[in-house]
Parts: structure tokens; sequence; C-alpha cells
């Protein structure tokens, strides 16, 4: 009953965001007219990760658009295209894991009014039927991580994040989300942080890959 109830919540709340934020019939990037979401061409110029099975792409050109779209100016079609995009990473991934997300500080939840990676663990766990489980907080304000070198930021992180329940994270096999990946320093204490709590098996997620 419980889940059943949550689709129906799931259904209400994507179709009030199909009101407020209606989809253009023309490429996000480029404008080109009768398109939905991302043309050809944009599409094309993604490079993609072949290396990393669970990404998209690396943080540049169209897809660094996207999610600067998306986590900045709040566009959901944006965000929309972004979960077309990532989605189908899953589709070889057994069912018993569970997706979570790396969750962000009061300040910028404030300022951007919801946080990038849950929306993106929420929509895809709802379209590939995956339980979505919140399972981290930030307990501390960190530096923007794209101001600091690779030493500062494992240091600026650090104890940043914190186990809300730690009966959701023991035994428990995990993909955590996030939006772009440098270093790896944010992935890697968030990981750190639920193996310690009894995580069994953790996978990653990302939207973009970037190089410093």
């Amino acid at each position: 009953m419980g889940k059943k109830i949550n689709e129906i919540i799931g259904m209400i709340l994507r179709g009030i965001l199909a009101v407020i934020y209606p989809a253009d019939f023309c490429c996000i990037i480029c404008s080109e007219e009768d398109v939905e979401g991302l043309c050809r061409e944009c599409n094309n110029k993604i490079t993609r990760c072949k290396e990393d099975e669970l990404c998209i792409g690396y943080y540049k050109g169209p897809l660094k658009e996207l999610i600067l779209k998306f986590k900045y100016h709040k566009d959901f079609n944006a965000g929309e295209v972004l979960v077309r995009l990532i989605e189908g990473k899953l589709d070889l991934v057994e069912k018993d894991y569970c997706l979570t997300f790396i969750p962000i500080g009061e300040e910028a939840l404030r300022s951007r009014g919801f946080n990038q990676c849950k929306y993106i663990a929420d929509e895809i766990g709802f379209r590939k039927d995956f339980k979505v489980v919140d399972t981290l907080e930030k307990v501390k304000e960190t530096k923007i991580q794209k101001t600091l070198i690779k030493e500062e930021r494992l240091k600026n992180l650090l104890g940043a994040f914190e186990v809300k329940n730690v009966k959701k994270v023991k035994g428990r096999k995990l993909i955590i989300i996030d939006d772009v990946v440098t270093t790896g320093a944010t992935l890697s204490e968030a990981a750190r942080v639920l193996k310690e709590c009894g995580a069994s098996e953790i996978k990653i997620l990302t939207l973009g890959k970037s190089n410093i």
C-alpha cells in the first residue's frame, strides 16, 4: 500500500512540474525547432565516458550546459534530459541495489531550492523501480570544491558527512549519485562513511566527469 501511495504522489508531483515547467519543442542547447529535449547534433557532441559504465560523459560542451542549467537555474527540462541520458546506465544493475545521493548544505539548499542529486535519484528510482534511501546528511559547511587543489579537497570534506540512520545502511548495496566528479573526493568521503556504517557494496553513478 505504501509503495502504491508513493507512486501516486510521484505522478502528481511530476504532473505539477510539467505544468510549471512545460517542455519547449526546441533543443534546450541550440534551440533547433521541432525537438523535445536535445537534438541529435547536440547529443552527439557529448563526449561519452567509455571507461566508466555509470557516467554519461565528460563535463564539457552540451553536457556541462545541461548540468549548469539544471543545478543553478532550476531548469527542470534540462533535468529531464539528464535523467533520460543516465537512467539507461542502470539497465544491467541488479535491483537489490538501493539509490542514495550526495547531500548538500543548508546554505546551498536555500540558494538553489532543491538538491539536484536527490532529484535525479528520485526520478531514476521511480522510472527504473529502484528503492531510494536518504542515507547521508552534510554536517559541516565546506569550501567550494572547484576552488581547491586535490589535496585541499580531501581535507575540506573530511568529517563533512554523517549517516542519518545506520539501520538504513547496514548490509545494503548502495549506488551513490552525484552530478559531477573531478578528483572523486566527495564520493570517496561519502563512500567511506557509508562503509563504516555497514554498507556491503557501493557503486558510483555520476552525470559528468571533470578533470582539474
